[in-house]
């Protein structure tokens, strides 16, 4: 495997602020004279006209989800959104409008309307039958990472790279109130089965309670660590909450009382999706290890691990009658799974895989594993650090002073092969060395190990 090593310089800080500044801004477009494949700093710089999908994750799926009545399967990600008939398996539709990734979708309890969400900032309502656009909803200022209609179908959540939540009237499109109180991204939104109480999962680390009609904080869940709780869902009877997170864990809550019921924990990297049969027996859980877990909610127990997936399981649904699991993955591959085989000693089996192939050539896998310019660059006191796997490797990405001193690591844990290069994605780091203060402004140097390779990368943080 190729190794590649690049020394890191010392520089000497002069103490004026304003020469500090003239040198860095020096050195950085200098260091650009060779960086002319930098990564694009946003979505919005890509110029996209209204209808394209911009195809940042070479085909990545998003989320999965099941209508209502269990007729269709809607696929969100980086091509749009699609649409398939659930029990042959034919694509229906395609719908197209956002600019960039969708991250979440939602179908309306009648199932006649799904709503997206995604990198683009803005809320979409579609006729599910015509594939039409009903509506679009604006008010967030950066991606919308997660979306979900209300039991009642009245009203909608959506939660932002903000760390706000906003709630909307389905009907007038209007806003009804915006609930804040997370330090960091709104990862994830669901409504309770009553609909009167709205969980959410921040980059904080933490999950939140709120009372949907009055938009109060009822309850902060505190447990997970390492932020980016990626996934909550309640369960049928409304009395359980689970959540999944970057820690590798999912924890279960007694939705009244707050405790935490047990903490389920065979997964070895990221758990990005967590969803309850519709019976509430069982727990299905994704994760960046490219495996699926199926626990016994009752005693927490491991029933069985699912494995075809290559890539990044996003996320999990399971079908109307439960005996049907759906899951998406960061190549743009679809599998169908039984969960309830007639044999009782057979495994879980594969039923049909949907290769959106489309989106699938030799151009999404990359050749080899390579590190890529942060963005965005440079007014960024918290940035993105790109990079692209091979193949399956522990991941470290290790932050340097000019003089050598080290910032941060970052340990990103078992990452399978893949494009690691959207916000949603790239290795984040918040501009905070190890104890938690702000850097300052000046050259820094980030180092990735994924393996046997290592390559390291000059970026200028200004504030």
């Amino acid at each position: 495997m190729l190794k590649r090593e690049v020394s890191i310089p010392k520089i000497v800080m002069k103490k004026n602020k304003r020469t500090l500044v003239f040198i860095c801004i020096t050195l950085f477009l200098i260091s650009n004279l060779y960086l002319s494949n930098a990564f694009p700093q946003d979505h919005d710089s890509l110029n996209l006209p209204e209808g394209a999908a911009a195809r940042l994750d070479k085909g990545t799926i998003k989320e999965i989800r099941y209508s209502p009545d269990g007729t269709r399967l809607a696929v969100a990600g980086s091509f749009g959104i699609r649409l398939y008939d659930a029990q042959t398996s034919e694509e229906l539709d395609l719908l197209i409008g956002h600019k960039g990734i969708v991250n979440s979708i939602s179908f309306s309890p009648d199932g006649k309307t799904l709503v997206s969400g995604g990198f683009d900032a803005v809320i979409r309502l579609w006729d599910v039958r015509t594939g039409g656009l009903l509506r679009i909803l604006a008010g967030h200022p950066n991606d919308i990472n997660g979306v979900s209609f209300s039991p009642d179908g009245k009203t909608l959540a959506s939660g932002g790279f903000d760390a706000v939540i906003r709630l909307w009237d389905v009907r007038t499109g209007g806003l009804l109130r915006i609930l804040t109180g997370h330090r960091g991204i709104a990862y994830s939104v669901s409504f309770s089965p009553d609909g009167k109480t709205l969980a959410s999962g921040g980059r904080d680390s933490t999950v939140r309670l709120w009372d949907v009609r009055t938009g109060g904080l009822l309850r902060t869940l505190e447990g997970h660590k390492n932020g980016w709780i990626s996934s909550v869902s309640f369960s049928p009877d409304g009395k359980m909450l689970a959540s999944g997170g970057r820690d590798t864990t999912i924890r279960l809550w007694d939705v009244r009382t707050g405790g935490l019921l047990r903490t389920l924990n065979r997964h070895t990297s990221w758990v990005r999706s967590v969803s309850f049969s519709p019976d509430g027996k069982t727990l299905a859980s994704g994760s960046s290890d490219a495996t699926i877990h199926l626990w016994d909610v009752r005693t927490g127990g491991l029933l069985r691990t699912l494995e075809g997936h290559t890539d990044i399981v996003y996320s999990v649904s399971f079908s109307l009658d439960g005996k049907t699991l759906a899951s998406g993955s960061g190549n743009g591959t679809v599998l169908l799974w039984e969960t309830m085989p007639t044999a009782p000693a057979a495994p879980s089996q594969l039923l049909v895989t949907l290769n959106q192939e489309s989106l699938i050539n030799a151009n999404s896998r990359p050749l080899e594993t390579s590190l890529l310019a942060n963005y965005p660059n440079p007014f960024n006191p918290e940035t993105w650090l790109p990079y692209q796997l091979a193949s399956p490797v522990e991941v470290r990405i290790v932050i340097y002073a000019a003089d050598g001193q080290l910032i941060r690591k970052l340990d990103l844990g078992y990452q399978p092969m893949g494009f690691y290069e959207s916000r949603s994605r790239a290795a984040y780091w918040d501009g905070k060395n190890a104890v938690g203060e702000p850097v300052a402004s000046g050259v820094y140097f980030y180092t990735l190990t994924a393996g046997d390779f290592t390559a390291t990368r000059k970026m200028l943080i200004l504030k």
